[in-house]
């Protein structure tokens, strides 16, 4: 699990396998410990309308590196082509997603769609603060989450 609420930062990708290659000999140089564990990685996910490939470096100690790589035809896959490979979003993780975008919206503070869920990880949910409000950056709002090294994710509180 990230070692603080700062969960990860998220790159919109073309090549999914080329940008771990890049990341891991990147990573394997400046932030060796986040190569040690492996990699979260989901062939098939889907988000909305959303399709993609994502994988995500774990860390126990600092902030992660994660990438999507959408399937084509997608709002994502057509992001890309506008604006080529760029950073999608940043998380930051809270017990209460729909508490603290609630507390958010109090302050002002744009947010956009709804509370999503993956099916498959039932306890995980997020949300999104709008790049309006965060001078351009869409914040992703999540469960905090850890990774047993075997590849998936877990609630973090799960023992």
């Amino acid at each position: 699990m990230p070692s603080g609420p700062f969960a990860h930062v998220c790159l919109l990708v073309r090549d999914l396998d080329v940008a771990v290659d890049h990341w891991t000999k990147i990573l394997k140089i400046l932030d060796p410990k986040q190569v040690e564990k492996k990699i979260v990685r989901y062939e098939d996910f889907e988000g909305g309308e959303d399709k993609m490939r994502w994988a995500t470096f774990v860390s126990d100690h600092g902030a992660e590196m994660q990438f999507i790589e959408p399937g084509e035809g997608t709002p994502l896959y057509k992001r890309l082509e506008k604006h080529g490979e760029h950073v999608h979003h940043i998380c930051l993780t809270t017990d209460d997603v729909p508490g603290t975008l609630e507390k958010l919206r109090a302050e002002g503070i744009e947010t956009v769609g709804t509370i999503s869920q993956d099916p498959d990880m039932t306890w995980q949910e997020w949300g999104w603060v709008s790049p309006k409000s965060a001078h351009g950056v869409l914040i992703e709002v999540a469960k905090p989450y850890k990774s047993k090294n075997d590849g998936k994710w877990y609630p973090a509180s799960e023992e």
